[in-house]
């Protein structure tokens, strides 16, 4: 409740200022007339032109302070004029974004599942991949929009871990691995996990970020993973936490990770979801 409270708070601060950033699109200027109708909304949609952002303000934000409630706090220290901003120390980067309007048919078009829609002459080419969005909780809108084609997807979104009172082999700079498995052994792992744009389309395992010397580390990615049709009692999710070493030169023979622990989570339980 105190996150979704500190983001509404920073929404409403947001419509009478925007953050200092090096784009050529004047959004202030265009905000008043996207706020019309969704059939005026639709119309200018249709005639906007290609747009092309670019973006070089990167922040290093603190290791420890990575929680929701500290990246609100940040996002509103950025918006005030104080000696703040110049103790944060900046990044060099540039992110650049092209936003078009797409055409009436998009070629080398993926469904979220990454099944291929015609027409996908290329197979070199890139693709266009559509978004999906959570479905509504409202029995209305569901009504509306009946299931129409077969979908059996889960995501995970890791929230933090804490490590602080465990005993033992030292564990900092912690790294999750996730795994969806069919049974207890090392094979039993299967590639249902949806890989990144630069990774093959499907993998067995998916490792979270490393936070530096942080044993309470906050996490930030989510997992897709295309569930099995025929789901058992046996499938369930592996969790296994590695100590991953930072040196800047390893021996030979020295581990970069160590495992600290595991835990799991079975998906279903007497034939029903758990």
């Amino acid at each position: 409740k105190s996150s979704q409270g500190n983001f509404d708070q920073w929404k409403r601060a947001e419509k009478t200022g925007s953050l200092t950033r090096r784009g050529s699109l004047d959004r202030k200027d265009k905000r008043s007339s996207w706020a019309a109708s969704e059939p005026d909304l639709t119309a200018s949609l249709d005639s906007f032109p290609p747009v092309t952002l670019t973006v070089s303000s990167f922040f290093k934000q603190e290791g420890d302070k990575l929680k929701d409630d500290d990246l609100y706090k940040h996002l509103q220290d950025l918006k005030k004029p104080s000696p703040k901003l110049k103790q944060l120390k900046s990044i060099k980067g540039s992110l650049k974004l092209d936003i078009c309007v797409a055409g009436e048919t998009v070629k080398h078009c993926l469904t979220p599942e990454l099944s291929k829609l015609k027409p996908y002459i290329d197979p070199n080419a890139r693709p266009t991949k559509e978004i999906l969005n959570f479905p509504s909780k409202r029995r209305d809108i569901t009504l509306e929009n009946p299931h129409y084609q077969f979908r059996n997807l889960l995501y995970i979104s890791p929230k933090e871990l804490n490590f602080t009172n465990r005993s033992g082999e030292r564990a900092r700079n912690i790294a999750v691995k996730i795994q969806l498995m069919a049974g207890e052994g090392d094979d039993h792992s299967l590639p249902v996990i949806f890989g990144k744009s630069s990774c093959p389309e499907f993998s067995r395992e998916v490792y979270t970020a490393v936070t530096y010397h942080n044993k309470t580390p906050d996490f930030y990615e989510e997992v897709k993973i295309k569930l099995p049709s025929n789901l058992k009692d046996h499938h369930h999710l592996l969790f296994t936490f590695y100590h991953i070493t930072c040196k800047g030169q390893v021996k030979d023979g020295e581990k970069l990770s160590t495992p600290v622990g595991y835990t799991w989570i079975p998906l279903l339980e007497k034939g029903s979801l758990a």
